[in-house]
C-alpha cells in the first residue's frame, strides 16, 4: 500500500511532463503562461519540483492536447510497472508487439488503470476530461468505490454517466467545472492536467499534522506511545443518573464502571506532561434510561441532560470542577480540556439541544482557557439509519476539535434468517461508508467549515462468527482481542481481503468445538486506505480509540500478517 502511495504521488506530478523534446530552461516563468492564468501556480510548481521544463524554448505548451496513448505511456512508466507483452493484444488497434504503445496498453490493462470496455483502445484519440478523471480514479485504486458511489447522482448537470468517478474527483477537489458543468467530452489540455495532478500531489504529499489518542479502560501497556502523540484524552469519567438521589452525577470509581480513575493516575498525567501533550478528560454518558419528569416517559440519560437548562448547568458545573481540579487517590491534577462524548442522538430537537449544551460548556471552558473536543457519529448513506442529531456546522464553530467516529459499522447481532443463511459479511469499516462520512463532515455547506478541526478516528475492533453446518450458531458476535487474534493467526488461519469493502477477514476451522469461524478485523492495508482517503479530503489529524488496543505486531520472514498498524499510522507523520 505504501509503495502504491509513493508511486501514485510521483504520477500525480510527473504525468504531464513534456511529450516532446525537453530542453532545460531558466528559473524564470514559462513565457507562454501569464501570471494571471488560473493554472499559473500549478504549472510552475511542476517546474519548481524539477518535473518538467516544458516543450522547449522556455514554453510550457499551453493549450496543447494529449492523446490517450501518450497519457497512458507516462502513467505506466511513472508507476514503474513492469512492461508486459502478451502474445496477443487485447484491443484490435493494439496487435503489433513492436509498436511503442503495445506493452504499455497491455500493462495498464493488467493493473486496472484501464478496462477492456470495447474492441478498440483508440490510442491516438485526444483524451477527454471524463477519460482523464476515470484513469486517475482507477490509478488510485478506487474503481470499485466509484461504482459504489453512483447513488450520489449527477456531480454536474452535463454529466450523464460515470457519476462515481467524476464525483470522487470533485469531492476530493481534484477536478472542477465552471459552476454546474464539467464538460466531460472536451479534450484535455496540459494545463488542465497539470492543475489536477498538483491538487492531488499536494494532498497526498502533505503529512498529517496531529495525532490524538484515548487512554481508557486498559491502556497502560502502550503508555510508551505518548512520545508520538500531540494530545491524549483520558476516559476516566462517566456521567450517570443516581436513582437514589435523583441526580445526575459523574462517577470516577471503579465499581461497575470501566471509565474510572486508576490509582496511579497521577503518574500517567505526569508522563503526558513530560511529553508536552495536551491533556483532556473525556466524559462518557452511561447508556441509561430514566424517567423524564416532564413527559413522564423513559428517555436516554444523554437526551435528558441536554434537554433541560437546569440539568445542563448542573452537569457542566460538575465537569468544570473536575477539569479545573481533580482530587483523587491522594493526588491533585488539572486537565487542559474536555472531550464531550454524548452518543446516540437522533432528530432535530436533540440536535439543537446539544448545540446549546456545547455552547454553554464552551463558554465555561473559555473562562479558564480550556479546550473542547467533541466526538460525533458519522452520517450514513441514504437509506441507512444513523444517529443524525449532530449539527456538524455548528459543532465545528463551537469546538476546538471534532472527532469523527467513522467506525463500528459491522453488524454485531443477526436475526434468525441471517443466522440460518450463514450470513457473515460484516466488515468493520466499509470504504464507501468512510467516504460518505468524510464527504459529509467536510461538506462546504453543512460540514465543519474549518477542516483543520476534524480528526478521523480509527478504532480497532474485531467481529467473529461461528458456524456449524453452514449456519451461524449465535446471534451475537464474539469480540476477541487482537492479542487473541494474533495467537490464532500464528497457529493457522486463512487470511483474505475484501476489495469491495477494503477490509480484511480470516477463516479457520476450530477442531475443539467443530465450528467454522469468520473474523473481520483491521490490518495495515485497511488502515492505510482510510488514512489515504482522509488526506484526500483535506483531513490533517487522526484520533485513536484506544491505547492498549492498537496492533503493533511485527511480521517475520516466516509469517506476514500485516498487523503492525501502529507503524502504518506513524508513516503518515
Amino acid at each position: 500500500m505504501i509503495k502504491r502511495l509513493f508511486l501514485l504521488s510521483l504520477v500525480l506530478v510527473l504525468i504531464f511532463t513534456s511529450l516532446g523534446s525537453i530542453s532545460f530552461a531558466s528559473n524564470g516563468d514559462f513565457s507562454d503562461v501569464p501570471v494571471t492564468h488560473w493554472a499559473y501556480k500549478e504549472i510552475h510548481q511542476l517546474r519548481d519540483l524539477g518535473i518538467t521544463y516544458g516543450i522547449g524554448n522556455n514554453k510550457f505548451g499551453m493549450g496543447l492536447k494529449i492523446t490517450r496513448g501518450e497519457f497512458l505511456a507516462f502513467l505506466v512508466r511513472l508507476m514503474k510497472w513492469e512492461i508486459k507483452k502478451p502474445e496477443k493484444g487485447s484491443f484490435l488497434d493494439n496487435t503489433n508487439p513492436n509498436h511503442n504503445f503495445y506493452g504499455i496498453i497491455e500493462t495498464a490493462l493488467q493493473h486496472g488503470a484501464i478496462k477492456k470496455e470495447g474492441d478498440y483502445f483508440r490510442t491516438n484519440d485526444p483524451i477527454t476530461r471524463e477519460e482523464m478523471a476515470i484513469m486517475i480514479v482507477r490509478t488510485m485504486g478506487y474503481d470499485t468505490l466509484a461504482k459504489q458511489l453512483d447513488f450520489l447522482g449527477k456531480p454536474f448537470d452535463d454529466v450523464s454517466r460515470n457519476y462515481g468517478y467524476i464525483a470522487i474527483g470533485r469531492d476530493l477537489g481534484i477536478i472542477a467545472g465552471d459552476g454546474k458543468n464539467f464538460h466531460p467530452n472536451d479534450t484535455a489540455t496540459r494545463e488542465q492536467a497539470a492543475a489536477m495532478m498538483m491538487r492531488m500531489y499536494n494532498k497526498l504529499n502533505s503529512p498529517l499534522e496531529e495525532l490524538h489518542a484515548f487512554y481508557a479502560i486498559s491502556s497502560s501497556s502502550q503508555i510508551d506511545k505518548f512520545q508520538h502523540l500531540d494530545s491524549v484524552s483520558f476516559g476516566w469519567a462517566r456521567i450517570e443518573y443516581d436513582e437514589s438521589s435523583g441526580n445526575v452525577i459523574i462517577n470516577t470509581d471503579a465499581k461497575d464502571n470501566e471509565y474510572y480513575i486508576p490509582t496511579a493516575y497521577a503518574e500517567v498525567i505526569d508522563k503526558a506532561s513530560q511529553n508536552k501533550l495536551s491533556r483532556q478528560l473525556m466524559f462518557f454518558i452511561k447508556d441509561q434510561d430514566i424517567l423524564d419528569p416532564v413527559s413522564a416517559k423513559r428517555v436516554k440519560l444523554a437526551e435528558y441532560i441536554v434537554s433541560y437548562p437546569e440539568v445542563r448547568k448542573t452537569v457542566i458545573d460538575q465537569m468544570m470542577s473536575m477539569v479545573n481540579k481533580t482530587n483523587k487517590h491522594g493526588s491533585e491534577v488539572e486537565f487542559d480540556g474536555v472531550v464531550s462524548d454524548f452518543e446516540g442522538f437522533k432528530g432535530e430537537k436533540l440536535k439543537l439541544s446539544y448545540n446549546e449544551f456545547l455552547a454553554e460548556l464552551k463558554d465555561k471552558l473559555s473562562e479558564t482557557g480550556k479546550k473542547l473536543y467533541v466526538a460525533v457519529h458519522p452520517k450514513r448513506k441514504p437509506g441507512e439509519a444513523y444517529f443524525d442529531g449532530y449539527d456538524y456546522r455548528t459543532i465545528g464553530k463551537i469546538a476546538d476539535k471534532v472527532i469523527l467516529m467513522a467506525h463500528d459499522y459491522a453488524a454485531v447481532r443477526l436475526n434468525d434468517r441471517e443466522m440460518a443463511s450463514g450470513y457473515t459479511d460484516t466488515p468493520l469499516t466499509p470504504l464507501d461508508e468512510i467516504y460518505y462520512a468524510l464527504k459529509s463532515i467536510t461538506d462546504p455547506v453543512s460540514g465543519v467549515e474549518d477542516k483543520s478541526k476534524i480528526w478521523l478516528q480509527l478504532s480497532f475492533d474485531i467481529v467473529q462468527w461461528k458456524l456449524k453446518d453452514g449456519k451461524v450458531i449465535r446471534n451475537e458476535a464474539y469480540r476477541p482481542t487482537y492479542e487473541q487474534l494474533y495467537r490464532r493467526f500464528t497457529t493457522g488461519a486463512s487470511l483474505y481481503y475484501s476489495e469491495y469493502s477494503q477490509n480484511p477477514y480470516a477463516k479457520y476451522y476450530n477442531t475443539e468445538d467443530g465450528t467454522d469461524n469468520v473474523i473481520w478485523y483491521e490490518n495495515q492495508r485497511s488502515v492505510a486506505e482510510k488514512i489515504m482517503l482522509a488526506k484526500l479530503f483535506g483531513i490533517k489529524g487522526l484520533s485513536l480509540w484506544r491505547l492498549g488496543n492498537i496492533p503493533d505486531y511485527e511480521d517475520t520472514p516466516q509469517l506476514t500478517l500485516n498487523l503492525n498498524i501502529w507503524q502504518e499510522i506513524l508513516k503518515n507523520y
